[in-house]
């Protein structure tokens, strides 16, 4: 086998606009692609942590009525911190869903939040 990363994650959104402006304001992330002529009449946009584009999320927008049930049932990404007690303390003032404080674990510290489709996301850093 000759896989050796992930590249891309996708996320379902109901409004790609409004997906867009939390992943930025809310997780600092930065548009990787926005555009049409990927798959023909439909804007791909993807975003990714700042000076990363080697994993991007796709915000999908859904497109069918029968669709609408793939938002927000992503099982839980993890995320790389460098400081995750600061960026949890910071997205608790942004309003950012907590459910999980950062708290000391084997491997570290690990917290738990959700985006604002209700996916899981845990941020993890260096004890």
């Amino acid at each position: 086998m000759s896989i050796n990363r992930v590249t891309h994650i996708t996320v379902y959104v109901t409004d790609q606009d409004e997906a867009l402006a939390w992943y930025q304001e809310k997780l600092g992330f930065e548009v990787c692609m926005d555009n049409d002529e990927v798959v023909s009449g439909m804007r791909w946009l993807t975003v990714c942590p700042a000076g990363n584009a080697a994993t991007q999320f796709v915000l999908m927008l859904v497109r069918e009525e029968s669709d609408k049930s793939r938002v927000g049932t992503n099982l839980m990404t993890v995320l790389s911190s460098t400081d995750c007690i600061s960026d949890m303390a910071r997205l608790a003032r942004e309003g950012v869903d907590i459910v999980g404080p950062p708290e000391e674990v084997p491997w570290g510290l690990s917290g738990v939040i959700r985006d604002l489709y209700g996916n899981p996301y845990n941020l993890v850093g260096p004890g």
